[in-house]
């Protein structure tokens, strides 16, 4: 029985790795828009900051998201238990 719901758990795992795998892009994004920009020009502050928000929320949606099967897994194995 330890074995059941196999794909589930694989698919919350890769939740997980994809939610890293976002923040590290929004961070070399954001690397790559600050190295990038013209520096004689104005800071581009609104496209940095939605590359933040964006990027944070992104991740918290899919870690939570990862997260949530997660716990559902682990409540439904708590009520089969006897």
């Amino acid at each position: 029985m330890s074995n059941s719901f196999g794909l589930l758990k694989i698919l919350s795992v890769v939740f997980k790795v994809l939610a890293f795998l976002v923040f590290a892009l929004m961070g070399a994004g954001l690397v790559g828009a600050l190295v990038g920009r013209d520096p004689s020009g104005p800071l581009p502050v609104p496209l940095l900051l939605n590359m933040v928000f964006s990027g944070v929320l992104a991740f918290l949606m899919l870690f939570a998201f990862g997260e949530v099967i997660r716990l559902l897994l682990a409540i439904e194995s708590q009520t089969r238990k006897e």
